[in-house]
């Protein structure tokens, strides 16, 4: 009955890809606490550093891939002396109605063994995000099933379904406010449209994410702004005004995230990709 369900689960499958990229991480690369908007994989080809994921402390080796779940809270660094280079992606991933990994629990960390055709798999994926024809959102979703096919063939503890009915609302939540990330969404319109007071819906949200709501409006805007950043030639005042904001505030907050101005950003990106 089980694989039954994980079937259907797959069957069921839809993914999109907001960010992909090959990088050298800056020596001074942390994050303490944060809180995943996206579902994320990692792939470590050389370097060294630690990463927790929930209650777990894992010091990432060549070859190594973690799988971190949105919502998940993680800390993460690098050594100055050998500084992390990882493939990576940010996607979305809906079974449904209900996001992937709230229905299916996966291994939070793999070790790949064919490690050529986990570069082959991820260069591919990078490859498509960065194309603009009209194909590309098909060349893209084929790449992410591939890898992820690939990754769950690779690990001996297979995806096994779970039960989230408990969490439905919150995804009705989530997915509105993901709807409606191009625009100064206020929580009070948020709690007004699921029915909640402010003040209730701000102390439930946190209860639940980890961070308050308009923290993670700010991400989940700031990640729009990666992936305008990384699949466009559009000017910062452009993809700022793509996300219904100004210039100097669309800087001053995607610097907050990430440590780097948007044009950083972007070369980093440039520089880093190989």
């Amino acid at each position: 009955m089980e694989a039954t369900h994980l079937k259907k689960h797959l069957e069921d499958l839809s993914v999109s890809v907001s960010v992909a990229a090959h990088v050298k991480v800056p020596s001074h690369w942390k994050h303490h606490n944060h809180v995943t908007v996206n579902n994320c994989l990692y792939y470590f080809r050389e370097g060294e550093g630690s990463l927790h994921i929930r209650d777990s402390v894992f010091l990432p080796k060549p070859g190594d891939l973690y799988v971190l779940p949105a919502g998940d809270r993680i800390s993460f660094s690098t050594v100055p002396e050998a500084p992390f280079r990882l493939m990576y992606c940010h996607f979305h991933a809906m079974s449904g109605r209900f996001p992937l990994f709230q229905v299916v629990d996966t291994p939070l960390f793999i070790r790949l063994q064919d490690q050529d055709r986990a570069e082959e798999l991820f260069g591919r994926l990078i490859q498509n995000v960065r194309r603009t024809d009209d194909l590309s959102p098909l060349a893209v979703k084929s790449a992410m099933f591939d890898l992820l096919l690939f990754i769950w063939e690779q690990e001996s503890r297979k995806p096994v379904p779970i039960l989230s009915s408990s969490m439905q609302r919150w995804n009705d939540i989530v997915h509105f406010m993901e709807l409606h990330s191009d625009r100064a969404l206020t929580v009070t319109e948020i709690a007004e449209k699921f029915n909640y007071s402010t003040k209730y819906f701000i102390r439930l949200f946190k209860a639940a994410f980890g961070v308050p709501p308009h923290r993670y409006l700010v991400k989940l805007r700031m990640e729009r702004g990666k992936h305008l950043l990384l699949t466009t030639d559009w000017t910062v005042t452009r993809v700022a005004d793509e996300l219904g904001m100004e210039r100097s505030h669309f800087t001053r907050l995607f610097q907050g995230e990430t440590n780097m101005t948007p044009t950083q950003y972007r070369d980093w990106l440039k520089a880093s990709d190989g």
